[in-house]
């Protein structure tokens, strides 16, 4: 093995350790800072006060029922179709410029917009309300 080599194995392994350290660091601040807030929280109940709601926004409103469930197929085909139509808007710039086929590219660009549009609105129409204590299927 030549000394460059040796350097380069080196060097990997100290940045592969300084990031698994990292992330070791990143993971014991947020233990420490999430078990000092429930701390905060106990204080707070053995001094006879009640904790604001604001402190933790999600389970309050999970608590308290006002959020409905997402519909993760629903989700699923907005996500799709916007995705759809950001291609079809692609592929009709494409066609009109590089092939010069103004005609050709809003046909078939137009086209799958419009199929992109179809997937959005029907994944609209999945996450719409619908009965409330029922989940999603996925």
């Amino acid at each position: 093995m030549t000394a460059e080599r040796v350097a380069v194995i080196i060097v990997f392994g100290a940045v592969l350790l300084s990031g698994v350290a990292l992330v070791a660091m990143m993971m014991w601040a947020r233990q420490r800072l999430q078990e000092l807030a429930i701390r905060e929280r106990i204080a707070l109940i053995e001094r006879g006060l009640v904790p604001s709601p604001e402190t933790d926004p999600a389970a309050f409103e999970r608590l308290m029922s006002l959020r409905r469930p997402v519909n993760v197929a629903g989700a699923r085909y907005q996500s799709a179709g916007v995705l759809i139509m950001g291609l079809g808007v692609a592929l009709a710039v494409l066609l009109a410029f590089a092939a010069e086929q103004v005609s050709v590219g809003a046909g078939v660009g137009g086209a799958m917009a419009i199929l992109g549009l179809a997937a959005f609105i029907n994944g609209s129409l999945m996450s719409g309300e619908g009965p409330a204590g029922r989940p999603s299927r996925d």
